[in-house]
């Protein structure tokens, strides 16, 4: 399906994952994807909360703050992409995963620097606001937080403070088979959802919900 933008027609990005998703065995689905699926509904978690899809009429569901067309887009993709393979278990820089150099740059602009801006001094105000998000710390630079978003997508955000010499830096890691559940292009998207809940939440802007994840 197409829709039309200033006069031209522009493909609709849901229309080729919510084929997938219909068209696919929603056992097979779930099981490739590593979420639960049960009474015709997919439980998928997303930080520390649950997105709802249905099956087959993929109706939506999720908690306001996360409602919105980029996570849900995102979530569909995850689902229908999904290869079920297991975590390499083996960080890499956005650069180094497939296509990720073409966007290497936009995403350093995007993420990376615009994190790195307000958190560079502010390393406890970033530790405080992942772990809100369900992130857990680990020795890594001056701050190490991995958190989870999808359930085989965890990213790494490594901080280090600056100093006479060196201005702060921060960088955002992928277990190498992060490429099989999101293209470059689609982890950048995922990247900048999760750090503007990261700023937003150190900001005060934003009220998390009680979390719907078990344990």
């Amino acid at each position: 399906m197409a829709e039309k933008e200033n006069g031209k027609i522009r493909s609709d990005p849901f229309a080729d994952p919510s084929a997938i998703l219909r068209q696919s065995d929603p056992a097979d689905i779930a099981e490739r994807a590593g979420v639960p699926y049960g009474d015709g509904v997919f439980k998928l978690t997303f930080l520390r909360w649950e997105l709802l899809i249905t099956h087959p009429d993929l109706c939506f569901e999720a908690p306001k703050f996360l409602d919105t067309y980029v996570v849900k887009l995102l979530a569909f993709l995850y689902l229908a992409k999904a290869k079920a393979g297991p975590l390499a278990s083996r960080w890499v820089p956005y650069r180094e995963l497939k296509d990720g150099l073409f966007y290497a740059k936009s995403f350093a602009d995007t993420v990376e620097e615009k994190l790195c801006r307000r958190f560079g001094e502010d390393l406890e105000g970033m530790g405080a606001a992942c772990e809100a998000l369900g992130g857990r710390r680990v020795e890594q630079g001056d701050l190490g937080m991995v958190v989870n978003t999808f359930p085989r997508l965890p990213l790494l955000f490594i901080v280090w403070r600056g100093d006479e010499e060196f201005p702060p830096n921060l960088r955002v890691l992928f277990d190498a088979s992060a490429t099989d559940y999101l293209n470059a292009f689609e982890l950048r998207m995922l990247c900048g959802e999760v750090s503007s809940r990261i700023i937003a939440v150190a900001d005060g802007r934003l009220e998390l919900p009680p979390r719907t994840e078990k344990g």
